[in-house]
């Protein structure tokens, strides 16, 4: 397998010697390499890609029946196993790999990546950037089951009979690879993060939009039928724009790294590891701290920090709750941010007896509205609640973040690299629709250090994660103020330290 070189991502540039990245083509049933010369075609036709790419394309054997008695069709694993020596042989020299699929492909590539996790190689995947997948069948399909039900028992195709919706080894194959790479917070043996992608064709009957995105959280739908969807009708095509998109990420896309020990203050409460001196019992405030986080020449952003209980806050249009994959909220008596929220916007008595929860109920219907009551949602999905009792301390919207997403058979919780940044980017993107279309007034919101408390992400990494996408988000709408919370004197005090730093390394470069 390729090594895990931890050197600085290149651009999707032309110019270069020898490529250092390669695209490994996946074909699909009944299918062959050939399948690709389209695509290919255009684009070697651009040199950004050409210069950058070695174009490879693996084949395996794949027939609706064979007569010779000396020869048997490779399962799905044998595929898969022929695929990790395909890559082992072949990009070795690469300091990153791309993995385009068609149909089957992405199954065989997704049992290619199980199979390594459950060998405890997961280090071995790390300069796998991408995988992006065409008409997978991901929940199987069944116009294949109708066509070839005459067929099929007949032949035995063990192929074939692994498309069949619901299939056990499918199922097992993608419920480690959600957990072990689309979720997976860094790097080890059972575990690598790697992006995948999952394209469907808007008029595809054979595998349907629903079957292609399956539970992967990153999918899009472009033209065309099974087989069209990989056709390009031209350089400007729209398959020809996302395949270019998707290596460009490939390119960009950081190396995981290894687990590092605690580098900073630990969010989440251990036995000792707190007093009651270290937590704030009334709400103080900083700031306003204000930095032009857009580049020199742009306007300004005001930051502030909030030390103490949450509930105290006032004058902050909007306030983020870090929740569960679930958007299941804590409950009322919980020291949590969701729980203290939550009680928070209850609308009580006044012996403190709770007459409606109203952001709790608000929640179960968002998820019911949108199919997902008692499924988890995306990684970064963000849903609006009104702000109940809250009102009177004039915040107007609690913004339900799904952030960790809970391992199996544990208590534990893990937090998937990308949920991050999109529950950033989500939460900006929300904002900005119900300030057009409710005409509600707002301007400000305050994040929690998302991953910080059971998701056992350090204060700076959590901090450093919200930035990133924060800023960027700003840059094209720097109208909002910033705030962020917290109960623990230290951590206020780590935050502001982090504040004053990004600000002096704005005045040094001035």
């Amino acid at each position: 397998m390729m090594p895990a070189h931890r050197t600085a991502p290149r651009q999707l540039l032309s110019g270069g010697d020898v490529p250092q990245a390669a695209i490994v083509f996946v074909h699909g049933l009944f299918s062959s390499p050939t399948t690709w010369t389209p695509l290919q075609q255009e684009l070697r036709a651009i040199p950004a890609v050409a210069d950058e790419f070695d174009f490879l394309f693996f084949e395996y054997a794949t027939r609706p029946v064979t007569w010779n008695p000396l020869r048997r069709m490779p399962d799905l694993d044998t595929v898969a196993e022929s695929l990790r020596g395909f890559i082992g042989d072949f990009t070795a020299g690469h300091e990153r790999v791309a993995l385009v699929t068609h149909s089957q492909g992405g199954l065989v590539a997704q049992r290619f990546l199980s199979r390594m996790l459950l060998a405890g190689r997961g280090r071995d995947l790390a300069g796998i950037r991408r995988l992006v997948m065409f008409a997978c069948p991901n929940n199987g399909s069944d116009l294949f089951l109708l066509a070839r039900r005459g067929l099929m028992p007949v032949t035995r195709n063990s192929q074939e009979r692994e498309l069949k919706p619901l299939q056990t080894a499918v199922l097992e194959t993608q419920r480690r690879v959600i957990d072990g790479i689309v979720r997976a917070p860094d790097l080890a043996r059972d575990r690598c993060p790697i992006p995948i992608v999952a394209y469907a064709g808007e008029s595809d009957n054979v595998v349907v939009p629903s079957s292609a995105a399956g539970f992967f959280p990153e999918t899009g739908v472009l033209p065309g039928d099974h087989f069209s969807v990989i056709r390009p009708n031209g350089p400007g095509s729209r398959l020809v724009q996302a395949v270019r998109k998707e290596l460009t990420q490939a390119l960009a896309e950081p190396f995981p790294a290894e687990p590092q020990p605690e580098a900073d203050i630990p969010h989440h409460r251990q036995p000792g590891s707190s007093s009651t001196a270290d937590v704030f019992t009334e709400l103080e405030m900083l700031g306003p701290i204000t930095l032009p986080v857009a580049g020199p020449g742009t306007r300004s952003t005001q930051f502030f920090l909030h030390g103490g209980p949450v509930e105290q806050l006032r004058n902050i249009d909007i306030v983020v709750s870090s929740e569960n994959t679930y958007l299941q909220m804590s409950q009322f008596f919980k020291p949590s941010t969701s729980g203290s929220l939550r009680w928070a916007a209850a609308e009580k008595s006044g012996s403190g007896q709770i007459i409606e929860d109203v952001t709790g109920d608000h929640l179960a219907a968002w998820l019911r509205s949108h199919g997902s009551y008692g499924l988890p949602v995306p990684e970064g999905t963000v849903a609006p609640t009104p702000a109940g009792a809250l009102l009177r301390r004039n915040v107007q919207r609690i913004y339900h973040a799904a952030i960790a997403s809970p391992e199996s058979g544990t208590n534990s919780y893990r937090i998937a690299p990308q949920a991050i940044p999109r529950a950033v980017h989500n939460t900006f993107d929300l904002a900005r629709r119900e300030r057009d279309e409710l005409g509600l007034p707002l301007s400000s919101i305050c994040f929690p250090l998302f991953g910080a408390g059971r998701g056992k992400m350090s204060v700076s990494e959590s901090f450093e994660r919200i930035w990133e996408s924060m800023t960027s988000e700003l840059a094209d709408d720097p109208n909002w103020s910033i705030h962020f919370t917290t109960r623990r004197r230290t951590i206020f005090d780590l935050l502001h330290s982090r504040l004053q730093a990004k600000k002096r390394a704005y005045d040094e470069t001035t």
